[in-house]
């Protein structure tokens, strides 16, 4: 298992999210007022799965220094 090339995986998928929640970040500035709650719940959702991949991006990486220290 290579979990270098997994964790650059992450970190890409990573990548994307934010830009995904600066899209919608930027929605907020445009949006009406009975929309803000629904936006602001989706941004909420975004950075929760991006937390979720970042960390899990920055673990792997971990172990890829474990693997290659152990070797």
């Amino acid at each position: 298992m290579d979990y270098s090339v997994m964790a650059r995986e992450y970190y890409v998928s990573a990548e994307k999210l934010k830009k995904t929640i600066s899209k919608y970040e930027n929605k907020l500035k445009t949006a009406e007022q009975r929309n803000l709650e629904e936006i602001n719940s989706i941004i909420a959702s975004y950075r929760n799965i991006y937390y979720d991949v970042f960390n899990t991006a920055r673990m792997l990486e971990e172990r890829a220094k474990e693997k290659e220290n152990a070797a």
